[in-house]
């Protein structure tokens, strides 16, 4: 049986930064598009959280006939809230181990926060709930601090009151990936209960953790993109689906190949950038050792796994540093037949600059640099090795533009990386990256918005 991937972006992610109904509607789309199946959303807290959006975002599930899920307490009141809802399963959570029973419930042992947890499932299962989730919170430390039999006669209580799926948090990110196989596995033996992963980042851990509890065997493992959630997240959507589909071969019902758009899209709606160290930033796929650039002009999955190369990124980027290589150089004016003398002069200028202003060199400064040089094949080249100029473009909209509408258009387009809605002289900040052309872009921008926009202003990032 495969895995089933619950994504909690709308749920867990939250916790990180709540959303407008519209960002939400586009992202749940966006997950269905490409292929996640069950969906998380929490249940509706009026008058804090709106029943309205929530029952918008349950009606567009249905229509992409998807698994819906809402997450709960294991209280009868928010059991009877969730069954007023068209939604195909419900999540209920008390958190049952001894730190938690006795600072969060003031309860010396967990036999009554036990029967509330039967309780809530016994109730979920009168109401018709297709899927009902009980959710052990903080379960991995009841694993490290009393050991297997306490969870297994807990996970067979809760089985036997009607729970379709137990899951197993790893609430205060607690385990490493030895730790997850054998917990897993082990479990597996003892229980006949379906089984749900859920593991938090606290020591950077969340994602290899999903990994490896897929591997062995687990039937529900939840992710949200950018692994977003209560402090630093969970695990990450594309660390776990493109490992395991590009190296372990293991399928799980994602598109691969538009993990990277999903990612773009996200980070455009919802303003939240995609870091630096992760697979699918820009970062990822810039290279700047000298050794390195040698070596990747010719053969690029010598440094980037060829699964990347197919599915994440259409070319490679290289940076002009201190260290930059001169066979790099030599392949962008190799029309001109230069000695090797001569490029060593120009990689070592460009070396040195790079060094005065601080490891980074503009697009400007290199073809200047290369003027004499530059025939239009080698400018070809230059822009597709260096290219990507970046600018804050900053918008104060006027009062025709609607924001929403601006952003819902903006990004799909794919030179603007990052939209952050803004207080003060400007409502909006933009991060373009042209290939050369931020005049194109505020073109481009004017054309199609006219009258809306009242004024821009460009930063342009050295």
């Amino acid at each position: 049986m495969r895995t089933c991937l619950l994504d909690t972006t709308l749920r867990e992610g939250e916790l990180y930064r709540l959303l407008k109904l519209s960002r939400k509607i586009a992202i749940a789309r966006s997950l269905l598009e490409v292929g996640i199946r069950r969906i998380e959303l929490t249940l509706a807290y009026p008058p804090r959280t709106s029943p309205e959006d929530l029952k918008m975002l349950i009606s567009l599930l249905n229509d992409y006939d998807a698994e819906s899920v809402i997450h709960c307490r294991a209280y009868r009141e928010d059991v009877e809230s969730a069954s007023k809802y068209d939604v195909w399963g419900i999540a209920v959570y008390i958190a049952l181990s001894k730190i938690h029973a006795r600072y969060k419930f003031g309860e010396e042992d967990r036999g009554e926060l036990t029967r509330r947890l039967i309780d809530a499932i016994e109730l979920s299962k009168e109401s018709g709930f297709k899927y009902i989730r009980a959710t052990i919170e903080d379960a991995s430390r009841i694993y490290l601090e009393e050991g297997l039999d306490e969870l297994v006669k807990t996970i067979n209580v809760l089985r036997d009151a009607g729970a379709t799926i137990i899951s197993l948090p790893d609430t205060s990110g607690l385990m490493t990936p030895p730790i997850v196989r054998d917990f897993i596995k082990d479990l597996k033996r003892c229980v006949s209960a379906q089984i749900s992963a859920h593991f938090h980042n606290d020591y950077g851990y969340a994602s290899a953790n999903t990994v490896e509890a897929i591997l062995a065997g687990v039937d529900e493992a939840h992710v949200s993109i950018l692994g977003i959630g209560d402090r630093n997240g969970i695990a990450d959507l594309y660390e776990v689906v493109a490992p395991l589909i590009d190296i372990h071969r293991v399928e799980l019902g994602v598109k691969r190949e538009s993990l990277k758009d999903l990612y773009s899209t996200f980070s455009k709606l919802t303003g939240i950038r995609i870091p630096a160290r992760h697979p699918l930033s820009d970062e990822a796929r810039t290279i700047r050792a000298g050794v390195h650039q040698s070596m990747t002009i010719k053969a690029p999955e010598g440094y980037i796994p060829k699964g990347k190369l197919h599915h994440d990124f259409t070319s490679i980027l290289y940076e002009p540093t201190p260290f930059i290589s001169k066979r790099l150089i030599e392949e962008i004016l190799g029309e001109c037949n230069l000695s090797h003398e001569k490029i060593k002069e120009l990689t070592e200028r460009i070396g040195s600059e790079a060094s005065r202003m601080s490891g980074r060199l503009p697009i400007t400064r290199l073809q200047h640099i290369l003027s004499e040089y530059l025939s239009p094949t080698a400018r070809k080249k230059l822009e597709k090795f260096f290219g990507l100029e970046r600018a804050y473009v900053l918008l104060k909209s006027g009062p025709s533009l609607s924001i929403d509408s601006f952003i819902e258009e903006v990004s799909r387009w794919s030179e603007v990386e990052h939209i952050e809605e803004v207080y003060g002289c400007f409502d909006l900040i933009l991060t373009v990256k042209t290939n050369p052309g931020i005049e194109e872009f505020v073109e481009k921008l004017n054309k199609l918005f006219g009258n809306g926009i009242e004024k821009i202003s460009i930063l342009t990032l050295r």
